[in-house]
C-alpha cells in the first residue's frame, strides 16, 4: 500500500502499490467530498478511473482508493429503484495518465517568463496564473489554493474562504472584503486558475476596488450570470455577454500553455471591463445575438404548450418542450440556458424535445453554497450505464461526470433512444430518489 500526500498538506490518499506513481502528475484534492486530480483546470475523478463510473467507497473514507474499498453502483430498469453493488473489476488506466511525472507531487512544470501584471499604477496588486505562484505569497480568488495562498475568497469545494467573507459567489467574498478596506500586506499577488466572469470581475475588484464597490450589484448580477446562468437585469445580461463574446475572440487566439492563455484574456478583458460596465450600450453589436437567442429561448420556455413540472423532493425540473416548435442542436436542445434556469431553481433539469431527452446538473450543485443549497448530486453514470444496457438503439448514452462542473446526460446517435420520454422520467425520479450521494461541496456527503 502506498501513500501519496498532496500538494496543499491534506491527509494522505491510500492507494494499491504501484497506482500512487500514475497520478504524481495531478494534484490530488478532495472537493465535494470526493477525490479529484487537477492539472490544468481539467478535472479527474479517481475513482471513476480507478473503478469505473458509478464507484463509491465502503468505508466512509474518501481518501481511501484501495481497490478492495471500491464498489461500483448498479441501477436495474424496470424495478423498484434498488441500486446494488460490486467490487469493481481491475481497469487498464487510461493513457494520459501515464505521463512522466512532474517536479513534485501535483505541480506543473513553470512556464518562465510570467510576471504580475497591474491593470494600472494605482493597483494594490499585481495578477498571475495560479501555476505562477506556488513561490509568491498570493490571494487566490474564486479558485483552489497552494501552498504560498495566504487567503482565499472562493465558492469552490473544499475552499478556505475565512467564514466572516463565504458567499454564494466569490465576487460577492471579493467584494464583502474590500468593503471593510482591508489589505493583505504580506502579498502583492492576485491568482486564480482560470478563467469566468465570477473569477474576472472578483480580479478586477482586487485591481481597481473603488470602481468595483461603485459597481457592486452590477459585478455581482454578472458573476452570477457567469457561473449560473441566471439572472433578469438587462445590464447585466448585456455586460456579461458582451464579455464572453470578447473572452471568446481572445481564446480563439491564445497560444501556449495553460497559464499564458489564462494570463492572456484576463489582461485583455480586465483593461475593457470598466467601459463595458460604464458605456455598455457601446456594445450592442455583441450582446444582440445572444439576447435575441434568450428572447426566443424565453418565448418557449413561457409557451402554453410548454409543460413544466417540478419535483422538490428530488431537486427535478422537467420542460417538456412541443412537438415541431424547437430543432435546436448542441447543448440544452440550443436553447439558451438562462431561460431556463430563471424558470426553475431546481438543481437537476430535464429538457425533452421531439422524443430526445437531455439532462443537466446545476452548477450550482458544483460549488459551495452559503444560502439556497441544492440537494447533494447524485452520480447520473450509473442510471447511464442502466440506459445503454437496455438500448436497443445504436447509440451511446454519455455522461460528463459527477465531477464536471454542469454535467449532461444525453443519447448520442442518429435517432432518438429507444426509451420512451415518459419510461424514461420515470426512472429517473426513481432513481434520484434511491441514489447515494455522490458529490456535495457543502461538506454532508457520506
Amino acid at each position: 500500500m502506498n501513500s501519496l500526500n498532496t500538494a496543499c498538506q491534506e491527509q494522505g490518499f491510500l492507494f494499491d502499490p504501484g497506482v500512487a506513481p500514475l497520478f504524481a502528475h495531478l494534484d490530488l484534492r478532495l472537493l465535494g467530498g470526493r477525490a479529484i486530480g487537477i492539472a490544468d483546470n481539467q478535472f479527474t475523478d479517481l475513482l471513476s478511473v480507478l473503478g469505473g463510473p458509478g464507484c463509491g467507497v465502503c468505508n466512509g473514507n474518501p481518501r481511501d482508493l484501495r481497490r478492495e474499498n471500491l464498489r461500483q453502483f448498479s441501477y436495474r430498469l424496470d424495478g423498484s429503484g434498488e441500486l446494488s453493488s460490486a467490487t469493481p473489476a481491475l481497469r487498464g488506466l487510461p493513457g494520459q495518465l501515464h505521463q512522466r511525472p512532474a517536479p513534485g507531487a501535483g505541480e506543473a512544470p513553470l512556464e518562465l517568463g510570467l510576471q504580475p501584471w497591474r491593470l494600472g499604477p494605482h493597483s494594490p496588486y499585481g495578477f498571475l496564473p495560479l501555476g505562477q505562484t506556488r513561490r509568491r505569497s498570493n490571494i487566490s480568488l474564486d479558485s483552489i489554493d497552494n501552498p504560498a495562498t495566504v487567503l482565499t475568497l472562493s465558492h469552490w469545494p473544499a475552499n478556505k474562504t475565512p467564514s466572516a467573507y463565504k458567499a454564494n459567489l466569490s465576487t460577492t467574498s471579493a467584494l464583502i472584503f474590500l468593503q471593510q478596506g482591508l489589505r493583505v500586506e504580506q502579498a502583492q499577488v492576485i491568482t486564480s486558475d482560470h478563467f469566468d466572469l465570477d473569477g474576472l470581475a472578483s480580479v478586477y475588484a482586487f485591481l481597481a476596488p473603488e470602481q468595483a464597490l461603485r459597481h457592486r450589484q452590477l459585478l455581482i448580477d454578472i458573476a452570477r450570470l457567469g457561473d449560473f446562468t441566471r439572472g433578469t437585469s438587462p445590464q447585466a445580461l448585456h455586460c456579461a455577454f458582451t464579455l464572453h463574446a470578447l473572452a471568446a475572440r481572445v481564446r480563439s487566439q491564445s497560444q501556449g500553455g495553460n497559464d499564458r492563455q489564462l494570463m492572456a484574456r484576463f489582461t485583455a478583458l480586465l483593461p475593457q471591463l470598466a467601459d463595458v460596465l460604464d458605456n455598455t450600450r457601446r456594445y450592442a453589436e455583441l450582446y444582440d445575438p445572444a439576447m435575441q437567442e434568450l428572447q426566443r429561448s424565453t418565448a418557449l420556455v413561457e409557451h402554453a404548450a410548454t409543460r413544466i413540472e417540478e419535483y422538490p423532493d428530488i431537486d427535478l425540473a422537467i420542460f417538456r418542450l412541443p412537438d415541431g416548435a424547437w430543432q435546436g442542436e448542441g447543448e440544452y436542445f440550443g436553447l439558451s440556458p438562462v431561460a431556463l434556469h430563471n424558470r426553475s431553481r431546481c438543481a437537476v433539469l430535464a429538457i425533452v424535445n421531439q422524443g430526445r431527452i437531455e439532462i443537466r446538473q446545476r452548477y450550482e450543485s458544483w460549488v459551495e453554497r452559503s444560502s439556497g443549497i441544492p440537494r447533494a448530486r447524485r452520480d447520473l453514470a450509473i442510471f447511464a450505464r442502466a440506459l445503454q444496457e437496455t438500448e436497443r438503439i445504436p447509440g451511446q448514452w454519455h455522461y460528463d461526470g459527477v465531477q464536471a462542473i454542469m454535467p449532461g446526460l444525453r443519447f448520442v446517435a442518429d435517432r432518438p433512444s429507444s426509451h420512451s420520454s415518459d419510461k424514461l422520467l420515470a426512472e429517473l425520479r426513481q432513481f434520484l430518489g434511491q441514489a447515494p450521494v455522490a458529490w456535495d461541496a457543502n461538506g454532508q456527503a457520506t
